[in-house]
């Protein structure tokens, strides 16, 4: 007849075996997780350590030790997993020599003359609420950037697996270790078996709450990058001008908006192939992102344009900021030694427009002039044909 223990550690393991699968499917889907699958190993080895612990068909010492030693071994893969989202990895030399200790005194207590079953409960409690308590510090103080709520939860969930271990740990000492009250040492592993599953579940939705949060974060990123040269798109570029918006119309300050067209690229694809006009737009791209200024914005709209946002600058400092640019590109010619140049219309806010569509209208008007003046300039409002001097 099985005890409330018994029964409670079967319902825990049916449950460990559960969220372990889960963990695993997950973990091998679209989006590979090493947490989710470390996780969901480390719940099954603790599973299959409680199965060997129950059955009497088994010698006794070889399913104590080893289902105690895999009990212990668990923590280490589950923890291992929940720090993937940090940038901390656990010192195997100081975990192999927990784990080893653990064993040692495993062994001890079976075959050093004199056994102690709270050894045998106590033991495998002490390497997992050590690293129960390295994962929580870690989660608090190095979460993922885009996940420190769900973060937070998941080290709360080990904090308070640590408070429930300890507590597990006292009264099956004060129950057995002073009392002897075997039935109360049965009740309390009992209710303790209710607490692990709460902590298991809570702690596994956890994590997964983490994978969702980073998930949604890189479509986020995705929906706001162009997928050849890696800028912002048109949708980001746009986002970010409003917020710059904001931000000059608050602090009354300038700024300016230049429209960047690549010089005949059209007889780039026709000469040289299509690759090679991917190539030529990652590397305006390249120098573009490399020569602006570290408040500015750079994106690529469509096509052959590119969008720069030359932030806190009046209208002499943005045209010269703007020609910088022009001038980097046509003095970094492309790695096949194909030259290539840009024309830029230069818009200044609030001068010439308030919103996105009047100032990209007025920027897309100079940079016609540009095109039709020669190309490889840069027209601005109060100098409008200037070029920068080779």
């Amino acid at each position: 007849m099985l005890t409330r223990a018994s029964t409670l550690l079967l319902a825990l393991l049916v449950l460990n075996v559960l969220l372990g699968v889960v963990c695993l499917i997950v973990a091998r889907g679209e989006r590979r997780s090493r947490a989710l699958r470390l996780w969901g190993w480390g719940l099954l080895v603790y599973s299959v350590g409680i199965l060997i612990t129950i059955p009497a068909s088994l010698p006794f010492d070889l399913r104590k030790i080893v289902g105690n030693g895999l009990i212990a071994f668990a923590p280490i893969l589950t923890i291992e997993g929940a720090i993937s989202h940090t940038r901390h990895r656990l010192n195997r030399r100081w975990v192999g020599a927990g784990f080893a200790l653990t064993m040692l005194v495993l062994l001890w207590n079976h075959f050093g003359g004199h056994y102690e079953v709270l050894v045998d409960i106590l033991a495998p409690a002490q390497i997992a609420n050590i690293l129960f308590a390295v994962a929580a510090y870690w989660l608090v103080t190095d979460p993922p950037s885009d996940a420190k709520a769900a973060s937070r939860f998941v080290a709360a969930s080990f904090v308070s697996s640590i408070a429930i271990w300890s507590l597990r740990m006292y009264s099956i000492w004060s129950s057995i270790g002073v009392t002897n009250d075997r039935e109360r040492a049965d009740l309390t592993i009992a209710l303790f078996g209710i607490a692990q599953m709460v902590i298991a579940v809570g702690t596994t939705l956890g994590l997964l709450w983490i994978e969702v949060r980073k998930m949604e974060a890189t479509l986020r990123r995705l929906a706001d990058l162009d997928p050849l040269t890696g800028l912002p798109n048109r949708r980001a570029t746009v986002a970010r001008f409003e917020d710059e918006a904001r931000r000059a119309e608050r602090m009354r300050r300038d700024f300016g908006l230049v429209v960047f067209d690549v010089d005949h690229f059209k007889q780039v694809n026709d000469t040289h192939g299509h690759l090679v006009g991917d190539a030529a737009l990652r590397h305006v791209a390249a120098v573009l992102r490399d020569h602006v200024r570290g408040g500015d914005v750079v994106g690529r709209i469509g096509g052959e344009e590119f969008v720069v946002l030359i932030t806190d600058e009046r209208a002499d400092g943005a045209i010269a900021a703007a020609n910088r640019l022009r001038a980097a590109l046509e003095a970094t010619p492309l790695n096949r030694g194909l030259a290539i140049t840009m024309s830029g219309g230069l818009a200044m806010f609030p001068a010439d427009g308030r919103d996105w569509d009047e100032l990209f209208g007025v920027a897309d008007q100079r940079l016609y002039a540009a095109k039709h003046n020669g190309r490889n300039r840069v027209e601005a409002p109060v100098r409008p044909a200037l070029v920068a001097s080779a």
